[in-house]
């Protein structure tokens, strides 16, 4: 395999004194994103890869692309100039109108712009191993691919802000939370102080926590009876995704109306229920996800629950009586087999003899087969008259 050798050079300068265009706000469905304060910014790159030998890039972003070959066009700004794409967590922009030379006189010369907000992608054939976050931004690799330029840069993304549902809420109807935290979880999609995730499991005061003698928790999701700004009343709702961040701690299975998902609106709510089951004493954290098929951004909330920590803690809790009778049940098991060895080995006695205390057991069964044989029975034959007035026959053993 042929050695690929990478040479860059990295240049990231405002362009003072001239006319910049203004980098749009990128908008989905869940989040939005203002790539204004990267407007101007301006990467330069050059590569000696034996593919594309010491092609010489630079990238105006939401300006224009051009190498020391070509022009690969400029930024309209228009509808899917920009897109997100969520899983890879890049943006995409398009750049069109570039020069028609070199087999391009048809259709002019166009540049796709991947702008990774976590690094280069490991898929890359060859990149920029010195293109990190904490160079960027930057450019991983520059590629011509006949009248399309492929360029994939790393930046310092702008934070998404969250285009959270409103008026849909989540309540929290379980017992042994402190009074001083919220009983309402999510408000008009946001969730509330008390119930946001941490690193950590915690009992802090702040935080919601479930004590261990609590077996289950409920919630109710529903939709506010207020103005909602022209959205509509009704919002479905996906299965929530449950799980804990201590499996080994802590299982929760769910039940209730909400489970499967559905439908909620202001006539209509849904529930919630999880079931808690400890395997070991601890702090499990417990998250909770509604989405809403991609239509907004979800929400997640988050508890603590106490393993162990309560009176009756879950599935740890055990019966007294119960742990009273296998006690003497095993007590009676060690002393019979530890009299049988010394009857047997000692006292040098066979058969039934070896058993400890059989004379007791003979007496015990001769008095109870005593009782039995003198026991009395009754047999009526009905009335006699005599003079001595009124009698009933009887038989006596």
């Amino acid at each position: 395999m042929m050695v690929r050798m990478w040479r860059s050079v990295i240049l990231l300068f405002a362009c003072l004194g001239a006319v910049s265009s203004t980098c749009p706000r990128v908008k989905t469905n869940m989040e939005s994103w203002d790539w204004g304060a990267l407007s101007g910014t301006q990467v330069s790159f050059t590569n000696t890869t034996t593919t594309d030998g010491n092609s010489q890039w630079t990238v105006h972003l939401c300006e224009g692309v051009f190498s020391n070959m070509h022009d690969y066009g400029s930024f309209s700004g228009g509808a899917g100039s920009i897109k997100f794409h969520q899983p890879s967590d890049t943006f995409y922009m398009m750049y069109e109108g570039g020069d028609k030379g070199q087999g391009c006189e048809t259709d002019a010369r166009q540049a796709d712009v991947y702008i990774h907000c976590q690094g280069c992608p490991s898929y890359l054939d060859e990149y920029n191993s010195a293109c990190t976050l904490n160079t960027a931004p930057c450019v991983c690799a520059a590629y011509d691919a006949g009248c399309i330029g492929e360029v994939h840069m790393v930046a310092n993304c702008p934070v998404g802000i969250p285009n959270y549902r409103k008026g849909f809420d989540v309540y929290d109807a379980s017992t042994g939370i402190e009074e001083d935290i919220s009983k309402v979880v999510i408000k008009d999609g946001e969730v509330m102080p008390g119930w946001t995730d941490e690193d950590t499991p915690s009992v802090a005061h702040d935080r919601a926590v479930i004590p261990g003698d609590v077996d289950s928790a409920t919630f109710y999701l529903m939709m506010a009876d207020e103005d909602l700004a022209g959205l509509p009343a009704s919002q479905e709702v996906d299965a929530p995704d449950v799980f804990t961040d201590q499996p080994h701690i802590l299982a929760v299975t769910m039940s209730g109306t909400a489970a499967s998902g559905g439908s909620v609106d202001p006539e209509q709510m849904l529930m919630l229920q999880l079931d808690f089951h400890c395997y070991q004493t601890g702090l499990a954290d417990v998250h909770v996800e509604i989405s809403f098929a991609n239509q907004y951004y979800p929400c997640d909330f988050a508890f603590t629950y106490e393993c162990g920590m309560g009176s009756t803690a879950g599935d740890s809790k055990s019966d007294p009586l119960s742990v009273f009778f296998m006690v003497s049940f095993l007590l009676v098991i060690a002393f019979c087999v530890l009299g049988c060895a010394y009857n047997y080995s000692v006292q040098q006695k066979r058969g039934e003899d070896i058993v400890p205390g059989i004379e007791y057991i003979h007496s015990a069964r001769e008095f109870v087969s005593a009782i039995v044989k003198n026991q009395p029975s009754y047999s009526y034959s009905g009335t006699a008259r005599g003079a001595g007035g009124e009698t009933e026959g009887y038989q006596a053993l």
